[in-house]
């Protein structure tokens, strides 16, 4: 129950993120934002499910499996930044509005599934599996 009540706060933080940021920039409410929005749902549920599965059944030590995760959910997250931060560029250099917006709208996501993800997900598995235990694979 704990790792999937995670995700959802995860997912929720991270759209909440976004929400946030479209207000304070004045972003509108649309169907391309409201896209965004659910591609950004897809994509943190799927960091944080690989951060789960890995760290409840991964091979090796806690730490070990830890890492390992971070290291891959850094990596992802780097290279979607990269490839929306040159969306926006392209978006602002065209002047091509919805693309604009759809952009920012992951930009503000992303980071905020940063957040949501290794700071607050990633310490309350790591509480859950030392209190509960894991599965060991061979």
């Amino acid at each position: 129950v704990v790792p999937s009540l995670a995700i959802i706060a995860a997912a929720t933080f991270d759209i909440l993120t976004a929400l946030a940021f479209m207000a304070i920039f004045r972003i509108p409410f649309s169907l391309a934002t409201v896209s965004a929005l659910l591609m950004l749902v897809g994509y943190s549920v799927d960091t944080d499910i690989m951060l789960t599965t890995r760290l409840l059944k991964r091979a090796g030590t806690l730490s070990e499996s830890a890492s390992a995760s971070l290291k891959t959910g850094l990596t992802m997250t780097g290279t979607s930044l990269i490839a929306v931060m040159i969306m926006t560029l392209f978006s602002v250099i065209w002047a091509i509005d919805i693309v604009f917006n759809i952009a920012s709208v992951l930009l503000f996501g992303l980071l905020g599934d940063l957040i949501s993800t290794w700071f607050m997900n990633a310490p309350l598995l790591l509480w859950y599996v030392e209190r509960k235990g894991r599965k060991h694979v061979k």
